[in-house]
Formats: structure tokens, sequence, C-alpha cells
């Protein structure tokens, strides 16, 4: 094996140790994970949906004031490169 397969393969092993030491920590067991993947993977779905309708509103939030600063600060700009070339 090739130098590039052994990093690869010693990565994998570092992340599935992690991984493996989370998942005990939280007291999952392989045979639940694989018993329980629909629920498993519904639970992920609402987990990532939640923090899109958490974070999503402090982004609106902070947009209504960013991106009008952002548009005034960018045709200031615009209009000053103008001015120079003539």
């Amino acid at each position: 094996m090739n130098k590039s397969t052994m990093h690869v393969i010693w990565k994998l092993v570092v992340v599935s140790l992690v991984v493996g030491l989370a998942l005990d920590f939280f007291d999952i067991s392989p045979a639940d994970l694989i018993h329980d993947i629909p629920e498993t993977m519904g639970r992920i779905y609402n987990a990532g949906v939640s923090v899109l309708e958490w974070g999503g509103k402090y982004v609106l939030l902070g947009a209504i004031i960013v991106v009008p600063l952002w548009i005034i600060m960018n045709l200031t700009a615009i209009k000053d490169k103008f001015k120079r070339k003539n």
C-alpha cells in the first residue's frame, strides 16, 4: 500500500474511534442503530430542520440590516470607480 492509502486508513480509524466513543457516551449500541435506522434517520432530519428554523430566523433578522448596508457601500465604491475613470 502507498502512503496515501495508509493515511486515509489511519484517518478512518481515528474518526471511527472518536465516533464510537461518542456513541458509547450516549449509550448507543451498533445493534440499536441498525435496528432503528428509519427512526434514527427521522431524528436526524428533524434535528436538521429545527436547526434551520432556529438559525434562519436570525439570518433573516441580520440580513435586514446587513444587505442594505452592503448595497450602499458597493454603490459608493462603483460611483468612485466611475469618477476616477473620467
